[in-house]
């Protein structure tokens, strides 16, 4: 009677694990749900990426030798993805925001008609792998001396399906299947269908300001080096000898014309508040102190990159004023239900 109890204990398990919980949600969305497995399957997926950063970083490393800056660069970002796979829960916690968004978006874009075929999705993991179509046999060609190339192997159908096959096999051996692959690419071609759709919503001139400036750590050195500048001293020397942006320190600080939202509250709020040719400050961040001096400010017709930025905020935005109407259950078992990487460079 044990052993049958403990067989029957197994097999209740079994079930459980392979069968119920699969499909059984984690969160629920207005009127619809993330099942745990595809929320198991984004977060497998998600620690493949993170993997696969992690072995790509080390061997840039080997390849880079002895360089100390820039080994010491990469260890950090190297440090950063193995506190990321050593906490599961982390990752676990910002996918399934992740799918809550998603599925947001999902019922949104239902609502106005904006759908993602099949085929659109075979063609976004083709051209992930590479392949843009079946391409005809180069011919080989002489060289200026007369020495031929050689031709370039074409990236046929049946290789792409060989790459497919292994690319497959490869994320699989971390938990992740077709299935979760092309939820993925569905959800990447969906968010571009709404930002096009978006696109008529948003404003193609945006008020910007231009403005340089100086950051240091302490109040006291931003005074000093304001007072300095209002006896005569030239910016631009101060602002590379003093300032700890290195990304422009050697430019006077320029950050050329931004909209709202690009930079931190504290800094928007006193760049577009102040006059042109005002320097603001000492402002505090949590970067520091900065001087700000004001260049120019007026509106101003967006660059492709910057209307594109403006649309990615516009649907954000959107998407956080429907979640806060939105029903939204997040089922407390999720924690359970994080996988555990299958890599761990902590361990």
């Amino acid at each position: 009677m044990v052993i049958v109890a403990v067989v029957g204990l197994v097999v209740y398990g079994f079930l459980q694990v392979r069968l119920v919980q699969p499909t059984q949600p984690v969160a629920i969305i207005d009127d619809g749900e993330v099942t745990t497995a595809e929320f198991q399957g984004r977060v497998a997926l998600a620690q493949w990426n993170l993997v696969n950063q992690y072995t790509n970083l080390q061997q840039i490393m080997q390849i880079l030798g002895d360089d100390p800056a820039t080994l010491s660069a990469y260890q950090s970002q190297l440090t950063n993805i193995g506190q990321q796979l050593g906490n599961p829960l982390f990752i676990g916690s910002s996918i399934l925001d992740l799918l809550i968004e998603e599925e947001l978006l999902e019922q949104e874009a239902a609502r106005r008609s904006i759908e993602v075929s099949e085929a659109e999705i075979d063609t976004f993991i083709e051209e992930r792998l590479g392949f843009f179509g079946e391409q005809q046999a180069a011919t080989a060609e002489p060289e200026v001396d007369g020495t031929p190339r050689p031709a370039a192997t074409p990236y046929t159908q049946e290789l792409y399906e060989r790459n497919l096959e292994a690319y497959l096999t490869n994320v699989g051996a971390f938990g992740v299947d077709e299935t979760t692959l092309r939820a993925e690419a569905r959800a990447i071609l969906l968010r571009d269908r709404m930002e096009a759709d978006f696109e008529g919503e948003v404003e193609s001139t945006q008020e910007q300001v231009w403005a340089r400036h100086i950051l240091v750590e302490e109040e006291q050195v931003a005074a000093d080096l304001l007072a300095r500048i209002e006896d005569g001293e030239e910016w631009g020397d101060l602002a590379s000898e003093f300032s700890i942006d290195e990304s422009n320190k050697e430019q006077g600080g320029d950050l050329n014309w931004f909209g709202r939202g690009r930079m931190v509250a504290a800094f928007e709020e006193a760049a577009f508040a102040g006059e042109i040719g005002e320097i603001v400050g000492p402002v505090e961040t949590d970067f520091g102190w900065h001087l700000i001096e004001i260049l120019g400010h007026e509106d101003r017709e967006l660059d492709i990159s910057a209307f594109s930025l403006a649309v990615s905020q516009a649907l954000n935005t959107f998407i956080s004023e429907i979640r806060e109407t939105a029903e939204i259950e997040i089922l407390d078992y999720w924690v359970d239900r994080v996988p555990s990487p299958r890599f761990n460079p902590g361990r």
